[in-house]
């Protein structure tokens, strides 16, 4: 009896399984990026410009009867930005400023979202989406550095390297914060998806920075 009885709880779980598995939509996803540091910093430093990268990743869709979905997936998400820094670093010597700095960091990131499922037609879906992103940088390389003091010249120098170089505080490897988005499904397969994200942690301690970052990408749903 105890065996019949775990054969067919196997079963019924394996038959829920299968049904819930058919219910996911998995998807491949590519695209370019724009992002930029903001931040509430009392240092008069310029956040820089909006700058482009890329990502590529895949993608998992799940929708409830209702028409709510959980979606998430695993990207990976080049973001690049630039400060021109005027502050001077009391205690360095020489005294510098930073006139240019620019960054270009590679991230493992893993979203969250909570998104509805407008079905226009059959071949034509909008899903408008909120959640929240987790990530962690794990390479940058040397980006450029340019100084400006007593024997300054343009450096590279290694923004996740974890410690203080030319009186400039690392960056952290990990992020995290909010995202909105809008995905259209055409076709039931084919994909366009824009999302903004916003880091709540902050990216760089010393001038308050996090994230923003505006992406653009064109996917395939199998």
């Amino acid at each position: 009896m105890r065996i019949k009885l775990l054969l067919v709880s196997l079963v019924t779980f394996c038959c829920m399984a299968t049904t819930t598995f058919a219910q996911v939509k998995v998807g491949v996803e590519a695209g370019a990026n724009l992002s930029k540091f903001v931040g509430t910093s009392s240092f008069p430093s310029e956040k820089g410009n909006l700058k482009a990268g890329y990502q590529v990743g895949v993608t998992a869709d799940y929708e409830f009867k209702n028409h709510l979905m959980l979606m998430s997936g695993l990207s990976f998400i080049q973001r690049r930005g630039d400060l021109k820094l005027g502050m001077n670093y009391a205690g360095e010597t020489p005294v510098m400023t930073f006139p240019k700095v620019e960054t270009k960091i590679n991230y493992l990131q893993i979203p969250v979202a909570l998104g509805y499922n407008f079905r226009v037609n059959d071949n034509f879906s909008l899903i408008p989406s909120v959640g929240v992103y987790v990530a962690y940088g794990f390479g940058a390389g040397k980006c450029d550095l340019n100084l400006r003091g007593n024997n300054a010249n343009s450096v590279g120098w290694k923004p996740l390297h974890g410690a203080k170089e030319y009186g400039l505080d690392a960056f952290r490897h990990w992020d995290w914060g909010g995202t909105v988005g809008l995905k259209a499904v055409i076709g039931q397969h084919y994909t366009l998806a824009f999302q903004y994200s916003v880091g709540i942690m902050q990216a760089q301690t010393h001038y308050g920075l996090r994230n923003s970052t505006y992406q653009l990408s064109v996917g395939y749903r199998f």
